[in-house]
């Protein structure tokens, strides 16, 4: 055995402490469920308005990290999937758009991980490109109804120019 200079002494056996470090992974996942579920219901249920930011500070929590932890438990399912991840990384995968969030991502490596999978740098960088091409598409979407209503006017146009050619032409001898 390993002595350490804390209390417990840990197991030379790799097997084991790996063993040990997914247990306490576990732990720490299901932990930030149980935090954002009691933060959620406090500040709904148990507080005066107003009362909510002083109960955080008196418990000496952020602000921020309240909210993140209310956003992953209020939308992320507690099922295990994601209990191995840490807060940031939930926090990621929880604001990123519901039907991306177990879809294999393509990262700049090339590589291809589903959202569990990545880290916290990772995570970020399929949220910016995926922004990136919901920025694209409502470009598109609005050229397109740009053209649309151009050709909805050349359209009224050409009706008006028929309408008037069929009059002058009833008109000439």
């Amino acid at each position: 055995m390993i002595i350490t200079n804390e209390l417990e002494p840990l197991s030379t056996d790799l097997t084991t402490i790996a063993t040990e470090i997914k247990s306490y992974e576990n732990i720490a996942g299901q932990a930030i469920f149980e935090i954002g579920r009691r933060l959620k219901w406090v500040k709904e249920h148990d507080l005066t308005h107003g009362q909510y930011l002083n109960w955080l500070k008196s418990i000496k929590m952020d602000r921020t990290q309240a909210s993140r932890f209310i956003k992953v438990s209020t939308t992320l399912p507690n099922d295990g999937t994601y209990q191995h991840l840490g807060a940031r990384a939930l926090y990621e995968i929880a604001t990123m758009p519901p039907e991306e969030r177990n879809k294999p991502q393509q990262l700049n490596s090339g590589e291809t991980k589903k959202p569990d999978e990545m880290t916290v740098r990772e995570l970020r960088e399929v949220k910016k490109k995926l922004k990136q091409r919901e920025q694209e598409l409502a470009d598109r979407d609005e050229t397109i109804a740009n053209q649309q209503a151009e050709l909805e006017d050349n359209r009224k146009v050409q009706l008006e120019l028929n309408k008037r050619n069929s009059e002058l032409s009833k008109q000439q001898p």
